[in-house]
């Protein structure tokens, strides 16, 4: 790969992880800043990211099945998975619609999405009182 190619690419994927949103339920998780390190890594001159830079997952799950740098696909393979997530390239070639709109109640994962769109900008209080409702089931 040539080294022109290589800050080509370096500067297209520095832009995608720049648009990567923020993560709204886990603010502490900064994996934008994983991607940089590691698009340093990849296509720059610094080492590969150590594995206690790795975006931390303190809620009891167990640890990747992956580890960093045993997956064995190329770079280029690695890092089109993100421009295919930028243009909703899995979303477009594997339609989801029966499962975004369960029978039981359609307007389910609308809802969801209002709730976290809500979380960062709920008070104290409302976070509290509505930590109790999810322990009550009201009916709609």
């Amino acid at each position: 790969m040539s080294l022109s190619r290589r800050a080509t690419q370096k500067a297209h994927y520095a832009k995608l992880i720049a648009q990567w949103p923020k993560d709204l339920i886990r603010p502490h998780i900064d994996f934008p800043a994983f991607l940089t390190r590691r698009l340093e890594s990849d296509f720059g001159d610094a080492p590969p990211p150590k594995e206690n830079d790795w975006p931390v997952i303190d809620d009891g799950s167990k640890r990747p099945i992956f580890e960093y740098g045993s997956y064995k696909a190329g770079l280029e393979e690695q890092w089109g998975v993100l421009s295919g997530l930028e243009g909703n390239k899995y979303q477009k070639k594997y339609p989801v619609k029966k499962l975004l709109e369960p029978g039981f109640q359609p307007d389910y994962y609308q809802k969801l999405i209002k709730e976290i769109d809500d979380v960062p900008n709920r008070s104290w209080l409302a976070s509290y009182i509505n930590s109790w409702r999810g322990f009550i089931r009201w009916e709609d």
